[in-house]
């Protein structure tokens, strides 16, 4: 195929070029006079599955030949090259190996680490040992490390790289040591036996040691060659000569080939071309060219910068978007795309942010565009990813209503069964009750008592949920088979539904299948993993599933494409978009090393932090020079000012310093202009909407509310739309699903401790009064408060006010009797269609035969002004003591009503009587009520609320907001 070199082979594809097409139109020139079985005999390595797919795919759609073999660089990890050399262990096996020795090193020593981070740590130290074996450093190399100058922390991190040691030595090695094995091993045949067949590695830049080792070899061979990706043809050779190792430019993007070279003792300006000169906009690549070059560059754009010639023919095709924010970049991409769509051009967006990627991917789906993601999306994220993520947090904690809920109403669960919709059903009416009536943590008793209740097939349905999801939190250790099983178990019922051994719809489609795998291949490990709680199950399980992704191949917009970088280093598109452009993001910020610092990683011969910027700013490089191509960026994140990436600043400084480049610049951001201001205007309403009025809506006197009970008064004063809405409309808000442990439940508490020691009629003041107040405050909160937190912190606040409720009971007791508590009383108004209603904490009666009402507060007690104008429940509850409303005392004095403080002010508040009449009060309430019943009085919203803050519970139904407290109501007539 190739014609007798005395050096190494080494072609280059420019910049500007689409690599995969490059490769495969040379091949095609090479293969023409060649027999078809010798090209069936060429092997061409290249670096992802996606150029594989591509590169196939072009030699399909051209005449027909015998395939060469296609294979990936990767695949020579499992090449049985010696029968001797084991095949790689699973990198999960290794994982939970690792994560067993951590944990038994922290215990042994807990000021190291948590344990918790034993499996976080674990998988840290088998990347370490990864790369190590990759790049041929051995242990004792990094155990020599000269760290004089090192603090403490290098013995900590020696401590746990130790571990890993005996790895080195038993002979199971991680795919990155085999792949060297086998490079090393095939260097030593080829010594002997060089192949006679032609071998080609395309696409690679050989930034990891294994690889580079295979490319060298290979460039050697009388019939091997290395093509390049993005090779920089306008770079002088005067600076390709300052890329020396020690010269800091490994974040260059052109220093990977430098260092080949220099491997191979070949000068890159004698990297030959591969195939055919294609037409490529030389103005472009001589710019970004300039721009890269390695520090310093100042002197170097001042000498070079005014030969570039016609900046307007290097910048015609870029379109620079600064977007304010995430939001609006990702919008102004997807109008881009699509007019790409509508031009019938193929657009690519490549951007390591996958947060940006997702968001475009939505933007898109406005015209109905399933963009063609190599990344897929993550099985974390997949609904069967979800459902073992939640089945895992039920093994942690106790199962509450809101877990409850979410699983029964995943789309899983129940799943591919008929009466699916029944489930549904009952699912609703579930939700209802636990909303309105608890508890906080479904018992399987509590959800058979409800079911008793229901008609059909409720209560086997509840015995399946039981059967399923109750009781299954338990920290104690297990192997993590039984966690596996249980797990599988587990999600395979809740999926299956009652009364059948299938898993419904759990393991099937694409992410179905995948979760499968992931879960088997768990599971056949397991035996590796040993002992753990179900915390440290739980953060396995979901890291695992985190790091599998799911792509549909077939679902994707041929012609709108999303790269990860290491996918568009071999291929372009008529339109390329490069995302993210922020420092940050794009190039990525270097992972913290737990191991080894910078100058460590250097002196042991391991990657460097730089490594990576490298390679990004060669993806970028590669990109930028495409024919049409999009700077994209926000000029603001979520949280602060963003940072232009690195490249961004040096393009926009160059022209910004060069004749006629500010012009071009302008230009470029006009053009992003464009597309940010047409994304708005798609996303803007297309009708101007007059905000809503303030609500006054007037309806009939007849269906106006007849009945409210004394609570309600202080809300129809204060927020009359509120008994609109609850009385007129029926609208009952509903209770949170998340129950928790707030003042209302507080103070029902409260109440119900106090009911009872009054109920038992302990006298207050004996010596044992406050034992049994407490003895009955600890059995209500054991009872009615499933937080064993809180409860600890009630019972304390009841601890500290016994000692002055026990003094103040006393001196009530000397002068009254308790009649009853929770006393329920009603009056009808005379004249109107209207009851009042009230159900009163306590009445006492003195010994002179006149009542005492008593309302117990946990919170503030309303003051006596208060009292007076809005709050008026003691008032009307002592008017209607008066009145006989209450049957079991008839119609009595009311001597007092009293506020009892039981919050953080221990002080009893007094209705103002004196001031407030029973007679005078129910005068004025007949007044009130007269006037709310005239069809003319609108139920204003928020008419006096004690503060703007308030938050009501109809403000949304009332469009508060489009509206405030100094506008003025309009009155609608409803009749």
């Amino acid at each position: 195929m190739f014609d007798p070199n005395d050096g190494p082979r080494v072609f280059g594809v420019p910049l500007g070029q689409d690599f995969s097409t490059a490769l495969h139109d040379g091949l095609r020139q090479y293969f023409e006079t060649m027999s078809p079985t010798d090209v069936a005999r060429v092997e061409i390595y290249v670096n992802t599955r996606r150029m594989q797919r591509r590169l196939t795919a072009l030699f399909h759609a051209g005449g027909a030949l015998l395939l060469p073999r296609i294979r990936l660089v990767t695949d020579l990890a499992q090449d049985n090259i010696e029968q001797s050399l084991p095949p790689a262990i699973s990198p999960l096996r290794r994982r939970l190996e690792v994560a067993q020795l951590v944990k038994g090193l922290l215990e042994a020593d807990p000021t190291l680490a948590s344990q918790d981070s034993a499996i976080d740590l674990a998988e840290s130290l088998v990347a370490l040992m990864n790369e190590m074996q990759g790049e041929g450093v051995l242990p004792e190399t990094i155990a020599n490390l000269d760290v004089s100058d090192q603090s403490g922390h290098w013995d900590r991190a020696l401590s746990f790289i130790k571990l890993v040691q005996p790895f080195f030595e038993d002979g199971q090695l991680d795919s990155e040591g085999r792949q060297r094995s086998v490079v090393e091993a095939l260097i030593d045949r080829w010594a002997e036996n060089p192949p006679s067949h032609p071998i080609i590695v395309a696409g690679s830049t050989g930034s990891r040691g294994a690889t580079s080792l295979f490319m060298q070899a290979v460039a050697t061979l009388s019939q091997g060659a290395i093509i390049l990706p993005g090779l920089d043809n306008d770079m002088p050779a005067s600076v390709w000569d300052k890329m020396e190792q020690k010269s800091g430019a490994e974040d260059h993007p052109q220093y990977r080939f430098k260092a080949f070279c220099d491997a191979l003792n070949i000068h890159p300006s004698n990297i030959g071309s591969w195939g055919a000169n294609a037409r490529i906009n030389t103005a472009r690549t001589q710019l970004i060219s300039l721009s890269l070059r390695p520090a310093p560059v100042t002197h170097q754009w001042i000498n070079d910068g005014p030969d570039l010639g016609d900046l307007v023919q290097a910048t015609e095709g870029i379109t620079m978007i600064e977007a304010a924010t995430p939001r609006a970049e990702a919008d102004a991409i997807a109008v881009r795309m699509r007019q790409a769509v509508e031009d019938n051009k193929t657009a690519a967006l490549i951007s390591p942010d996958r947060v940006l990627t997702r968001q475009v991917t939505a933007a898109l789906d406005r015209w109905g565009i399933v963009p063609d993601d190599s990344a897929g999306l993550p099985l974390q994220l997949t609904a069967p990813g979800r459902f073992l993520r939640h089945i895992a947090d039920l093994f942690c904690e106790p199962l509450d209503a809101e877990q409850l809920l979410v699983l029964l109403r995943h789309p899983l669960s129940h799943s591919d069964r008929p009466d699916r919709g029944d489930h549904a059903f009952r699912t609703n009416a579930l939700e209802l009750h636990l909303r309105r009536y608890g508890p906080p943590f479904p018992t399987a008793e509590s959800l058979t008592s409800w079911a008793q209740e229901k008609p059909g097939e409720t209560l086997d349905w509840v015995g399946w949920i039981a059967s399923v999801l109750v009781n299954l939190n338990d920290d104690a250790p297990k192997s993590l088979a039984d966690h596996i099983a249980r797990h599988i178990d587990v999600a395979t019922r809740l999926a299956g539904g009652p009364n059948t051994d299938g898993s419904g719809e759990l393991w099937k489609k694409a992410a179905g299948r995948e979760a499968l795998r992931v879960m088997t291949e768990l599971q056949s490990h397991a035996d590796a993993g040993g002992e753990m709680s179900a915390r440290e199950y739980r953060r396995l399980v979901n890291n695992i599933l985190s790091a599998a992704e799911v792509r549909d191949r077939d679902a994707g917009h041929p012609q709108v494409l999303i790269w990860g970088t290491l996918e568009a280093r071999v291929q372009s598109a008529e339109l390329v978009i490069l995302a993210g452009l922020n420092e940050g993001t794009w190039p990525e910020a270097p992972t913290p090393d737990p191991w080894l610092n910078r100058p460590m990683r250097k002196q042991a011969g391991l990657l460097l932090p730089e490594r990576r910027i490298g390679l990004s700013a060669h993806d970028y490089q590669q990109a930028v020079c495409a024919s049409e191509v999009v700077l994209s960026r926000s000029v603001r994140s979520d949280e602060a000012e963003t940072v232009p990436s690195r490249w961004v600043n040096r393009l926009t400084n160059l022209l910004g310093g060069l004749e006629g480049g500010p012009e071009c610049l302008n230009a470029m951001r006009e053009r992003g202009r464009h597309w940010l201001s047409l994304a708005a205007s798609i996303a803007a309403p297309t009708k101007q909407i007059e905000p809503a009025p303030r609500p006054s809506p007037c309806p009939p006197t007849d269906a106006r509310p007849q009945q409210l009970s004394v609570t309600q008064i202080k809300t129809l004063i204060r927020d009359p739309y509120a008994i609109y809405a609850r009385k007129v409309l029926g609208l009952n808000a509903l209770d949170s699903l998340a129950h928790t442990p707030d003042a209302p439940l507080r103070g029902t508490i409260v109440h119900k401790i106090l009911e009872t020691f009054v109920k038992a009629d302990i006298d207050p003041a004996d010596v044992d009064a406050k034992g049994a107040l407490l003895s009955i405050a600890a059995e209500t909160l054991a009872d009615l408060c499933p937080w064993p937190a809180v409860r600890a912190l009630w019972f304390a606040r009841i601890v500290s006010f016994a000692p002055h409720f026990l003094a103040e009971e006393a001196k009530r007791r000397a002068f009254s009797k308790n009649i009853d508590t929770e006393m329920y009383g009603e009056l009808a108004l005379t004249n109107l269609p209207f009851k009042l209603t009230g159900t009163a904490d306590r009445i006492d009666m003195s010994d002179d035969g006149e009542a005492l009402i008593y309302d117990y507060k946990t919170g503030k007690a309303p003051s006596a002004a208060q009292q007076k104008h809005f709050d008026k429940q003691l008032l009307l509850e002592a008017a209607m003591v008066e009145r006989g409303a209450f049957k079991a005392i008839g119609r009595v004095r009311t001597q007092a009503a009293v506020y009892i403080g039981l919050g953080s002010d221990l002080r009893d508040q007094p209705a103002p009587l004196k001031d407030e009449p029973t007679e005078e009060t129910w005068s004025r309430f007949e007044g009130l009520i007269a006037k709310w019943m005239d069809p003319g009085k609108g139920y204003t919203s928020r008419s006096a609320n004690e503060t703007l803050a308030f938050e009501g519970t109809y403000d949304h139904l009332a469009r508060y907001g489009e509206w405030d407290e100094t506008h003025d109501a309009a009155p609608q007539d409803l009749s």
